[in-house]
């Protein structure tokens, strides 16, 4: 009797250590799910990525004009508008928390504050500046300007 060995399909298995009527079969498809599971891989993680968003919540400011303003910090609560990147502005809330929703965690973000039209002040942020990166609460009142932290109650019941 001569040493001749058969050897399955996939890989140098001797026919005679595989088990089961069916291993070639139970081969090609585990190798068929590891393949399509480690070409989905990457498709999940741009996806993932792509849902970590983060908000700012807006925290309203009287409607009256103030009493007190720095230089520079004078504006009418009428007409007070934010704008976050290029999205459309938005009147400050006088009465209750606004959410600007759906931030992307990972780029720099462009804040700008505008009054009867004109631009009173504007800053960029990241939310990586912050330890909780998701959730954000932005405040202004013409004194102290903006006020941009994380949301702490319970100045900022956000979530």
């Amino acid at each position: 009797m001569s040493d001749l060995r058969v050897y399955q399909a996939y890989g140098n298995v001797p026919k005679s250590h595989c088990t089961g009527p069916h291993s070639l079969e139970e081969a090609r498809l585990r190798a068929t799910a590891i393949t399509l599971l480690l070409a989905g891989l990457p498709l999940y993680q741009t996806y993932s990525a792509e849902t970590e968003s983060g908000t700012v919540c807006v925290i309203p400011n009287s409607e009256k004009p103030p009493t007190r303003i720095s230089p520079g910090g004078a504006y009418n609560p009428a007409t007070l508008l934010l704008k976050i990147d290029k999205r459309p502005a938005i009147h400050w809330p006088h009465k209750e928390i606004f959410k600007v929703e759906g931030l992307d965690l990972k780029e720099r973000h462009l804040v700008v504050l505008l009054s009867d039209g004109k631009r009173i002040q504007s800053f960029w942020f990241r939310f990586a500046e912050f330890k909780t990166a998701d959730h954000l609460c932005i405040s202004f009142d013409g004194y102290q300007g903006v006020n941009l932290q994380e949301a702490n109650p319970p100045y900022c019941k956000c979530k």
